[in-house]
């Protein structure tokens, strides 16, 4: 092959690569993501240049709005629409109206959000629906799930486990008003007002990135400190479980200020959940609680409101039952303040998810 055979053929292929990852970066970029940030019976907008759509047996356009206001009256949504000459107008809307709003600076109740809003009455409720690029999301949600001081291979670890678990979501919602929520329910999200420098370089360095097992986007789950193993998510949840997901040991957490608690229960609030007065445990693979007296660990975590189930002492009082464990949280998938250590050590976000979730791949995302 000739010199200029040669120049022209790896001129070719570094194009075709270059194509073929932008256009997977652009096709990640125009994922949109339906985020419920508000339910409840009265809201307030406010923003720069709004514009207003009501859908219902007419179509309605409002545009340079400066505020929209909204409560529930019986099964009517009430507006109140100001121009942003001043100007107000009233709306009484049926139930079955769908409202759209899009403009600069949008605030839903003093946070303010990127991209549009739907706001929907469902079931005696106002509905208000985020609707915006998955990136942009991202942006609002890693410095809501760790801090934004963390090292960089952190945050970039997180990114790349939001943007897989939102992914997932998105999967998943065929049919419903929303993909997911705003809070712990989902994910934590808290819009423009939670954003940092430092969180969205992570965000925009790992653009597109997200976990593959067997070709599918994986579930993802994560957790704030695992107490030294994390847990395979059969015995949380009870159901059957992918290879990466079944624990393993973890000896970067020591540092979090969930690494060791203690816990006083009143006796007669332990005696109503706990029957016997011996104690039979049953752990797992992980140092967890399976059961105790024959009770679920996940269930003895939810009553007493523990940290976690990976509980190291217990002590039973006349009047008071003392709880000591270690850990915060379900213990499935990503241990977060492992994931802090390792970047402190020198690894990169990529074997920082590699480590927690054995058997999967990082890959740039191609639609569905």
């Amino acid at each position: 092959m000739s010199r200029k055979i040669k120049k022209l053929f790896y001129s070719i292929i570094i194009t075709l690569i270059f194509f073929f990852t932008s256009k997977s970066l652009a096709l990640a970029l125009d994922i949109s993501i339906r985020v419920l940030v508000y339910k409840g019976k009265e809201f307030s907008i406010t923003g720069r240049s709004l514009t207003l759509y009501i859908k219902n047996n007419e179509q309605i356009r409002l545009e340079s709005l400066s505020k929209i206001t909204g409560r529930l009256e019986g099964l009517n949504l009430i507006l109140e629409v100001s121009s942003e000459s001043q100007n107000t107008q009233r709306f009484e809307l049926e139930n079955r109206s769908v409202i759209e709003v899009l403009g600069k600076d949008i605030t839903v109740n003093s946070t303010t959000y990127r991209g549009g809003l739907k706001i929907i009455n469902r079931n005696d409720n106002i509905l208000i629906i985020n609707i915006l690029s998955i990136e942009e999301y991202l942006y609002g949600v890693v410095p809501a799930e760790v801090p934004y001081y963390w090292p960089i291979e952190a945050l970039k670890a997180q990114a790349v486990l939001a943007r897989t678990y939102a992914l997932k979501c998105i999967t998943n919602s065929a049919g419903k008003d929303y993909d997911l929520e705003n809070t712990q329910n989902s994910q934590v999200y808290k819009g423009k007002n939670g954003e940092y420098s430092t969180t969205t370089e992570a965000v925009n360095s790992t653009m597109g990135e997200v976990i593959f097992y067997n070709n599918n986007i994986a579930s993802i789950y994560f957790h704030s400190t695992c107490g030294g193993h994390t847990e395979s998510a059969k015995n949380v949840w009870n159901t059957s479980t992918f290879p990466y997901l079944v624990g393993v040991e973890c000896p970067y957490c020591s540092e979090s200020p969930w690494s060791g608690w203690e816990r006083s229960i009143k006796r007669e609030e332990w005696d109503k959940i706990i029957k016997g007065g011996e104690i039979e445990i049953e752990y797992d693979s992980s140092g967890r609680i399976l059961r105790l007296n024959g009770v679920d660990g996940t269930k003895i975590r939810s009553a007493f409101n523990l940290p976690s189930t990976l509980i190291i002492g217990i002590e039973i009082r006349d009047k008071e039952v003392i709880i000591k464990g270690k850990g915060y949280g379900h213990g499935v998938g990503v241990c977060q303040w492992g994931m802090k250590k390792m970047a402190e050590l020198g690894f990169s976000y990529k074997d920082i998810i590699l480590y927690y979730l054995p058997g999967v791949t990082i890959d740039a995302y191609r639609r569905f």
